[in-house]
């Protein structure tokens, strides 16, 4: 292009005849016709070389359709991140339409372009001197610099344009990514304040469990295993100034623990609400056989091997809440049968049922009463 511009200003020296006003009259038309032309082919090889996305960096396109045949929500980068919208394919449709039309007019057209070109190059000739060869030189200008355009045009399109869009599309991954942490970590900061309930005092307002429960709900999974286990400790650790209150904060995190677990995958939440209700004065027994219930519930859904203390636990609740163990009275047949299913599951943990069964235990108490032997435990 450069040397097509330097034959231009040559022709127009010769054209000048050494009048100034000429040379630029001529140079003047013929750069900007060159310009022009260039221009033209330039557009043309751009509609011809537009990349079109794809559904990842190396198969082909497939109209941003996933494998269902549904529309792709988001393409795909070199770098095998996805974006959050789907591609804007208006450019790519245009580009096919414009040169599928200018390859079948033309084809369909091919007679008459020569008698345009020459009718074309006869009318810029007049800026250019008068003369056969002007206009051979005008049409000249008009072949170079179009063809010139053209390649350009298309090795731009080909060779940069691709890699200008994933570029951005990378940036706005990255942009999205970063945002979402930023995000994650200012929920996670906010969740982990929820652990200065378990430690305020008389005077402090606690937070509603609504708010708690969307603080929890927001946070991570470390970050929500982190509340837990120190709910766990203080809940655990009765002999703590002010516990009363402070257990009453572990009920309402563990409520917004339990709120956040929408498939029901941790039964430990459960259990250890169950045994916060017992802890509470007077102890919530109903509400603490319910808990861990339910916690049964989840660890037999999932599978889940040992626990066995759950219906150990239950069944003290149970006992806990019989007439008739507190008059000192034999339990109904169908109590009983109730307690000793829960009894058999807990004593299959041969390991850890010495611990829970020594002389104090309310479960021993009430088997001696109805004079239960521990044999009627063993399954047959």
């Amino acid at each position: 292009m450069g040397a097509g511009c330097v034959l231009i200003l040559g022709y127009s020296v010769r054209s000048g005849s050494g009048s100034l006003a000429k040379f630029l009259g001529v140079a003047t038309v013929g750069l900007m016709t060159a310009g022009a032309a260039l221009l033209s082919g330039g557009l043309l090889g751009f509609l011809f070389g537009v990349p079109h996305t794809r559904e990842d960096g190396s198969g082909p396109a497939n109209n941003n359709k996933d494998s269902r045949g549904n529309p792709n929500e988001g393409r795909q980068t070199g770098s095998g991140a996805s974006t959050s919208y789907r591609a804007n394919t208006s450019l790519e449709q245009i580009s096919d339409w414009l040169s599928k039309m200018i390859v079948g007019v033309g084809l369909v057209e091919i007679k008459v372009i020569p008698g345009k070109l020459r009718e074309l190059a006869a009318y810029i000739s007049k800026g250019l001197g008068q003369g056969e060869s002007e206009e051979v030189f005008a049409l000249t200008i008009l072949l170079y610099f179009s063809v010139c355009g053209f390649v350009f045009g298309f090795l731009w399109a080909r060779l940069y344009l691709a890699r200008w869009f994933r570029q951005a599309d990378e940036i706005q991954i990255l942009g999205e990514k970063i945002s979402r942490l930023e995000k994650k970590q200012q929920a996670d900061a906010r969740a982990l304040a929820v652990i200065s309930q378990l430690n305020r005092q008389m005077d402090d307002p606690p937070l509603g469990e609504t708010q708690v429960a969307e603080m929890i709900r927001a946070a991570s999974a470390p970050v929500r295993s982190q509340i837990f286990s120190q709910a766990e400790k203080t809940s655990a650790n009765t002999d703590a100034d002010n516990y009363d209150l402070k257990n009453e904060a572990v009920i309402s995190i563990l409520k917004g623990l339990i709120a956040s677990d929408v498939g029901d995958r941790y039964h430990r939440n459960h259990s250890e609400l169950s045994f916060a209700y017992r802890r509470q004065k007077p102890p919530n027994w109903q509400k603490a056989e319910d808990e861990i219930t339910k916690a049964i519930e989840i660890r037999d859904k999932l599978g889940k091997q040992g626990w066995r203390y759950y219906e150990f636990h239950r069944a003290r609740c149970r006992i806990e809440q019989d007439a008739n163990f507190k008059k000192k009275t034999v339990s109904e047949p169908t109590f009983i049968e109730r307690i000793l299913s829960d009894l058999r599951e807990a004593y299959s943990d041969v390991d850890r049922w010495p611990k829970w069964y020594h002389p104090e235990s309310i479960v021993r108490k009430w088997m001696d009463l109805n004079k239960i032997d521990i044999t009627a435990l063993q399954r047959p």
